[in-house]
This record gives structure tokens, sequence and C-alpha cells, in this order.
């Protein structure tokens, strides 16, 4: 079934109306639609209130007014006369309704204005069953261009009859959909910025005032619904010629912090390592990588160098600055507390790897307080402790004298007894490989 709307019931809420009940449901509850409705309009009038009281109501952003353009064959551009554009954007309600202009809108000066409804296509239809109806222009040539909340009807659906008459199935709307209607005003909206008995509250000058001064008072409703988006001058001459569309004058913004943000790692306070090298000077000029045997009781002492280096926890998040090597090394910090230290250039660690570690290059991770990592790779070399040689080495791990155990055929090989000369040239060719 196609979507069908009814712009025509309710177009504006009002802000007097405090729903302060919930329905609360239960098992083997028999659940009416008024049920259903006053949970929807329990959290509805609960968003329009917060919207009212902490953010206000005017233009968030877009929704500017331009004239409509059209281009020549020649290529130069033309005004239309009595048409404007209203382009997207996000509007408050002085109720606390969200206003969303999705599409951009044409509206024609002559006219009383047109309605849309949010999320359909973009498409300026006019109505097929009514023609457009003109109103006269203005003698002061100074129109309004404004916009206010409307709720449509959408979707309508067969009901069943509650009776068992021969009348055919009625028709109900199945749902809300949030909408809006463009107005071409003769004089200015109450309260908004063109509304010459009204002043605006906060400017650059006095932004301070937010935070300052005595106990406010809530405001009323008092306003209406309208929010106004710019101020048009027509010609006098009955033309349609636009001569001014000003966007400033009559429109009423609201405080919006969605440019405004910052970032928690900013440039020149961020982590950064130049080089991991052994305490000692003399080590370090023999390796400059720091050697780290592998016997589970030699400590050595290397220097991490760099910018914005931690030591400590941080006590507001809790999380500890970490230095690893992975499993199996010990890392101990140098004047670590429970206080969190910042902008070190230097942090000295006492490293011990365990027997079970192999040899080879482990990387260096640093986890900040802010849970920011650093890595650093090949900071360390672990190295077999001295007289731990393997089998075949040098160390004991090979000939007669080895402390590494032999097969038979070795120990043959070895001593040349107990085997014909073929199983000598076997055992032998065998303990080699």
């Amino acid at each position: 079934m196609a979507n069908t709307n009814c712009c025509g019931g309710t177009t504006t809420t009002t802000c007097d109306s405090t729903i302060a009940e919930l329905p609360r449901y239960y098992p083997r509850q028999l659940i009416t639609p008024d049920d259903l409705t006053l949970e929807q309009n329990y959290f509805r009038d609960r968003m329009r209130r917060h919207n009212r009281l902490l953010h206000g109501w005017g233009v968030v952003c877009g929704a500017t007014v331009c004239p409509v353009t059209t281009t020549n064959s020649d290529g130069t551009v033309s005004f239309t006369p009595w048409q404007v554009k209203v382009q997207k954007g996000y509007i408050l309600g002085p109720y606390g309704d969200e206003i969303i202009l999705d599409c951009c809108r044409t509206v024609d000066l002559r006219t009383s204005g047109c309605s849309g409804v949010t999320g359909q296509p973009c498409i300026d239809a006019p109505d097929p069953w009514c023609s457009q109806v003109f109103i006269p222009p203005t003698t002061t040539g100074l129109l309004y261009i404004a916009v206010q909340y409307k709720q449509c009807m959408m979707r309508p659906v067969r009901v069943q009859p509650v009776g068992c008459g021969c009348n055919d199935n009625t028709c109900e709307y199945s749902r809300w959909h949030d909408g809006y209607e463009i107005g071409v005003l003769q004089t200015c909206p109450s309260c908004n910025a063109c509304d010459p008995n009204v002043t605006a509250a906060l400017t650059a000058a006095t932004a301070s005032s937010l935070i300052t001064g005595g106990v406010p008072s809530c405001p009323d409703c008092s306003c209406g619904p309208w929010v106004c988006l710019a101020e048009v001058t027509l010609s006098a001459d009955g033309s349609g010629t636009i001569q001014q569309i000003n966007n400033c004058l009559c429109r009423r913004m609201v405080v919006s912090l969605c440019n405004s943000w910052w970032s928690p790692q900013c440039a020149g306070s961020s982590t950064t390592v130049t080089g991991v090298v052994p305490t000692n000077p003399a080590t370090a000029a023999a390796n400059p990588v720091p050697q780290v045997p592998a016997d589970g009781a030699t400590t050595v002492q290397i220097t991490v160098n760099g910018t914005n280096l931690e030591i400590g926890a941080n006590v507001a998040t809790g999380p500890q600055v970490i230095y690893s090597f992975g499993a199996g090394i010990t890392v101990s910090v140098s004047g670590q507390t429970g206080v969190l230290q910042t902008g070190q250039d230097s942090v000295n660690l006492t490293v011990e790897a365990q027997t079970n570690v192999q040899p080879g290059p482990y990387n260096l991770t640093i986890v900040n307080a802010d849970c920011g990592v650093v890595i650093v790779p090949n900071a360390i070399q672990v190295v077999l402790a001295p007289g731990s040689g393997s089998v075949g080495s040098g160390g004991g791990g090979g000939g007669a004298g080895g402390s590494a155990k032999q097969s038979p055929e070795q120990k043959a090989a070895a001593t040349g007894k107990g085997a014909s000369g073929a199983d000598k040239a076997a055992a032998a060719k065998r303990a080699k490989s």
C-alpha cells in the first residue's frame, strides 16, 4: 500500500502539558492502545521539555533562504520572481520539537507556504486536487519565511468494523510522521530575532552570562510555534522582484557544540622513544643493544630515552604505566610510585630474563596511563647465560669430555671399540650428523 500522508490534523504541540505517568507492564495484562500511546507521549514530552529548557529554540544549522535561479539559453542567470528556496537544516521549535528539513523546498511568496514530511522524496509536487491560491502582496514589501513543526498521519490500513453491518471496512492511519510547515508570514513571529520587542540574551561579548546571574525563571510558551528563518524584501511595483533576503537580522540561533571539539592527545604531548640503551656507559660503548642473559638471576640496567615518557599511576583513571618485554622477562621501573609522573626525558628499567626465555631480540611495549601504546622494536637482546652452551657447541655439548648425553653409536665412534669397521664408519657418520 502506498504511503499516503494527511497533514491536515494537529499541526502544533503545546509545551504546557507535563506527562508524568508511565505505564507499568505485568504478566497477563490486557494492553490497550491508550497504554501504548501514553508510553510514547511520556518520552516525547520528556524530550521536548529537555530541548526547550536546556537547549532553547531556534535554528541549529542550515535552513538558509536563497533566491531561485534560472540559467538562460545564453548562459546568463536570472532570478525567478516571487520564489525563494529554503535549504536543508535542523531547527528546534519553541515547544521543544525537532524540525528536520531534509530537502530543499521552493516556496512561492504569493502563497501561504508549503508543508513537507521528513523522509519523503524531495519533490515539490503540486496538489492535484487544488490549484494554488495566491495572496495579495503586502504594502510594506516585507515578508517573513518561518517554519513550524507539524505531525502527519501516514499509512492507512483497513480496520474491521465493530458490528456485523454491511458497510465497508473503515481505514485508520497506522503511523505518525514528523513533518514541517514552511509559512509565508505578513508579520514577524513573536519572540524571534526580528521581533522589535525582544533582544538577544547572549552575544559574543556577554557569553560569560551563561554562568553568572541569579536563579532564572522557566520560559513560557507564549512565543507561538513559528521559528523565523529570513526576512524578504519585495519590490513595491508588484512584480515580485526580490530585492533583499536577510538570513541574519531575523534569525534566532541556538548555541550548538557540534563544531566545538578538542583532542586529549595534542601535538607535542605524545610519547616518543628515541632509544633504549644500557645504563652503564662502558657497556653501551661495547654493545649499544642491551644484552640480557636468560639465567633468572642476572639483572641488567637499561635506560629508555625519549620525550613525554610516563611512570607511576594515574590516580584519576586507575591504570598504571607499564613497561613490558613479554612473558618471562620481569621489569622494574626506577622511581615508580602511586603518583603519575609525566614529561620524563628518560626512564631507568631493571630487566631480568628467566631461563625459559628463548634467545633473540624483544620489543619494548609501553602502555601509558591513558592507555596510549608505544612499541619499540628490537629494544633488547636476550642471550644465553655463560656456560650454558647447546649440544655440539664448544661449550661442552660435543667431544669425549662433554657433559651432554651420548648414544652408544656416538660413544663407539668416539672410542673406536665395540663395533666392526662398517659399523664404526656408519656410527661415525651418524655422530657427525
